[in-house]
């Protein structure tokens, strides 16, 4: 899966992209109207909420109001949130997601990683986001912590076929 951010469709350069996931960071709208905006398009969707988020920009946006977007636009596909490392948000927010969008946990932590094996485990999760640098935060910017961090989390993502999205460059325009 290829994710751009939604920001991306306002370049001339990416008007016309296949067979790409557009990717909404709730941090980054507004209100509903805005949302409303965002997803109004022929891409599937991957709304990203980053719940207990403290630095800016901050989502103005309630976890119950994207749930309510999902259930309204079925083009959102994939609904990822930050900093999981329990099985019981796994099982809690996936009871919550209309049927059709698949959970896409966060990790971000050390925490999150020592856990995998248990998230996965419960049968419910096909795709998960590592946030490198929130990692590398987390674990007191440790190199070699963090080099065996990334490799076990690729290790235990080929064990349980779990798709690992990450950070593949970026794009800057002036």
């Amino acid at each position: 899966m290829i994710l751009l951010s939604n920001h991306l469709l306002t370049l001339d350069e990416f008007k016309n992209v296949d067979n790409v996931v557009i990717r909404i960071n709730m941090a980054h709208v507004k209100d509903v109207n805005e949302l409303k905006r965002f997803v109004n398009t022929d891409y599937d969707i991957f709304l990203d909420y980053p719940k207990g988020r403290t630095k800016p920009p901050i989502p103005t946006l309630s976890f119950t109001e994207a749930i309510d977007a999902m259930k309204k636009h079925s083009n959102i596909k994939y609904f990822a949130t930050s900093n999981i490392e329990e099985v019981s948000e796994v099982n809690l927010i996936c009871e919550m997601l209309p049927r059709g969008v698949s959970f896409v946990p966060k990790i971000e932590t050390l925490k999150g990683v020592l856990n995998l094996n248990k998230l996965f485990d419960t049968g419910k999760i096909n795709y998960i986001m590592l946030d490198s640098e929130d990692l590398y935060t987390d674990i007191r910017n440790d190199v070699e912590l963090f080099i065996t961090l990334k490799d076990r989390t690729k290790r235990i993502c080929e064990k349980y076929s779990v798709k690992l999205l990450e950070l593949y460059g970026v794009v800057f325009n002036g």
